[in-house]
């Protein structure tokens, strides 16, 4: 099999052999260069990390330790996904209350507003607590 591979050549090598590869003050000549770009994307994608070298014992705790952290990854995206649809439930209850309760405030509250973001104060959830819980010295700024 690799005899008959190493008989018959790749283009990119053909032209690798064919194209002279005299190396100037500003590198390898285009030709060249265009071969030795092509050559090394095409084998960039065939590279695959080492295979890790476990006995018998090693290799079935391995697969038990990633089995169980990919049930529990499951698991916390699946929590997840629920509080973020107990929470959308939350909101599309709250806002057909509004419409029971004062259809004027509901279309108040829903209207688009061009160019009005969220306030720079207003600070993002995040998984993490704050470094500083609480700033006491806030003054909001007055709008003119």
């Amino acid at each position: 099999m690799f005899s008959r591979l190493a008989r018959r050549q790749l283009p990119a090598v053909r032209q690798l052999q064919q194209a002279r590869l005299k190396r100037s003050k500003a590198g390898l000549n285009p030709d060249a260069q265009r071969v030795v770009t092509q050559l090394s994307v095409m084998s960039a994608g065939r590279k695959m990390p080492k295979m890790l070298k476990l006995c018998n014992e090693d290799y079935v705790k391995h697969k038990t330790i990633m089995k169980a952290w990919s049930v529990r990854r499951k698991e916390q995206i699946r929590e997840e996904e629920e509080v973020l649809k107990k929470q959308y439930e939350g909101m599309k209850e709250a806002s057909e209350d509004l419409k029971r309760v004062n259809e004027r405030l509901f279309e108040l509250s829903n209207r688009h507003e061009y160019g009005k973001r969220f306030p720079l104060e207003l600070r993002v959830p995040t998984e993490y607590p704050a470094r500083q819980v609480w700033y006491y010295d806030y003054v909001r700024k007055r709008e003119e």
